[in-house]
């Protein structure tokens, strides 16, 4: 506090003498009035420096004229308000801040600036006739302790870090709450000491951990410490924790104390472990994928093969022979890619949906001779069932030789048919029907087929198990399909 009042100073003098006071001092100084616009009387050549502002006559301008304060000044601006009421009041010397309060650059906008203000009253006839403000910026020092914040909040949370210091001799342990949380304690549940978190460590880890601890205690000062271990939770789950750490003489006792971190990496070992799996399943479904296309492939030979001993068998070698044998055997590879297409991988294997293999094969059916679907009918009554992809292949072969005979004795010479695909499932398994009206028993010979058709049924059905019955009731042919209950691999 500065009392000139018995020098009888006026405000108009009274800038100088404190002028001589504070002109050489390191510290920026600021004069100004406590009046409603807090106008300025004098600053030194600090201020100016500090504020970047030199050669600037501030005089008479209210504070915040001269220096108008951006949006993050507001809080700076109130407290010095609030500041000289008090000083006003009470005659006594006020510190504010640290307050962020921005300067304007010199290529326009505000430069961020923060400052720790300590303003005193000037004293004249026992009233405050104007303040001193000394004014210092601390902007380094604020953002470089914003910076270091940042870094400590981004660590622990990207990585959730926590602290601690631990004493083997008393086994006493000093840690952050987090801590606690990922050996799945409680709040205060853990006590002091660290025997309950060895307890928690998992059986195979533990002796490990004990062996480190009892390594860096022995060697040399300033080697790290490297744990890496799993604690199992109450709820089953585990939690898979890193420990860095070093031994430090703690001011405190003059104790030799294990200090560093815990780095919870659960998300990073349970995302491992998932791609680790993930690429099990992919290497297992290349390896089902090869051996599905290549008994696939092993049966397209095997198909053309016996066409072609057939042909050979009958005598028949004309090109309309050839082309009918070709015909047939295009639309059974056709069937076969329509299974792989359909293919799903489950666990390591791939399998096929029953529902929509028979939906495709029915579509592709009708649309191959432009049927309507109360033409070829598919009716389906029961759960879905998964085949193994080598059934499916079998199945979709079978089918389409028996939806072949459908349209070679059933089609009507109006281009009509009626023709019908049941498949119900139960406990006692499946069953699929294949019924045709019977438009004349002499076959269409526009629909490619040979006798290999219904050789080739009965093999496929007895590679996989199926049952085949025929019937015919009056005009109406049916052949069904028991599928067993289980496939083979």
């Amino acid at each position: 506090m500065v009392d000139i009042s018995e020098h009888h100073a006026t405000p108009t003098n009274l800038g100088a003498l404190v002028k001589s006071a504070v002109e050489q001092a390191p510290a920026a100084a600021l004069l100004f009035l406590p009046d409603d616009r807090f106008t300025l009387l004098w600053r030194n050549a600090a201020h100016e420096a500090m504020t970047q502002s030199t050669g600037l006559d501030v005089a008479g301008r209210g504070m915040f004229d001269a220096f108008p304060p951006n949006e993050g000044g507001d809080a700076a601006k109130s407290a010095i308000e609030d500041a000289v009421a008090v000083i006003v009041d009470t005659r006594n010397t006020v510190d504010i801040g640290p307050y962020r309060y921005d300067l304007i650059a010199e290529t326009g906008g505000f430069v961020e600036h923060h400052w720790r203000m300590r303003m005193s009253p000037v004293i004249e006839d026992d009233k405050v006739v104007a303040i001193l403000q000394i004014a210092q910026d601390v902007t380094r020092e604020i953002l470089d302790k914003n910076f270091s914040e940042s870094l400590q909040r981004t660590a622990v949370s990207t990585a959730a870090l926590s602290y601690f210091r631990y004493d083997p001799e008393t086994d006493l342990f000093i840690r952050s709450p987090a801590v606690d949380r990922m050996f799945g304690f409680a709040e205060g549940e853990a006590g002091e000491h660290a025997t309950p978190f060895f307890e928690r460590v998992h059986p195979e880890d533990v002796q490990g951990v004990y062996d480190e601890v009892e390594r860096i205690f022995a060697a040399p000062r300033g080697e790290v410490a490297a744990f890496d271990y799993r604690v199992p939770q109450t709820d089953g789950s585990e939690r898979f924790l890193r420990i860095r750490a070093e031994v430090s003489v703690d001011p405190a006792d003059r104790r030799e104390k294990l200090v560093g971190t815990f780095i919870d990496l659960t998300d990073v070992e349970t995302n491992r472990r998932q791609l680790r799996r993930e690429l099990s399943l992919r290497e297992a479904l290349v390896n089902e994928a090869n051996h599905r296309i290549k008994n696939s492939l092993a049966i397209a030979l095997a198909m053309l093969r016996v066409e072609k001993q057939e042909i050979a068998r009958s005598g028949e070698g004309s090109a309309q022979s050839a082309m009918s044998a070709l015909v047939s055997l295009e639309a059974r590879i056709n069937a076969i890619s329509g299974v792989h297409g359909m293919m799903e991988l489950a666990g390591d294997k791939t399998d096929v949906s029953l529902h929509v293999l028979l939906d495709r094969l029915v579509s592709q059916t009708r649309s191959s001779v432009g049927l309507g679907e109360t033409d070829l009918r598919l009716i389906i009554d029961g759960a879905d069932r998964r085949l193994h992809s080598d059934m499916a292949t079998t199945l979709a072969m079978i089918l389409n030789e028996l939806l072949t005979n459908t349209l070679k004795y059933g089609l009507s010479k109006d281009g009509s048919a009626d023709i019908e695909v049941a498949a119900q499932s139960s406990a006692d398994g499946t069953v699929i029907a294949v019924e045709n009206r019977i438009e004349s028993a002499q076959p269409i010979e526009a629909i490619s087929s040979t006798r290999v058709g219904s050789m080739l049924i009965q093999q496929l059905a007895n590679d996989f198990g199926a049952h085949i019955d025929t019937d015919t009731k009056g005009d109406i042919y049916a052949v069904h399909i028991t599928l067993p209950e289980t496939t083979r691999a």
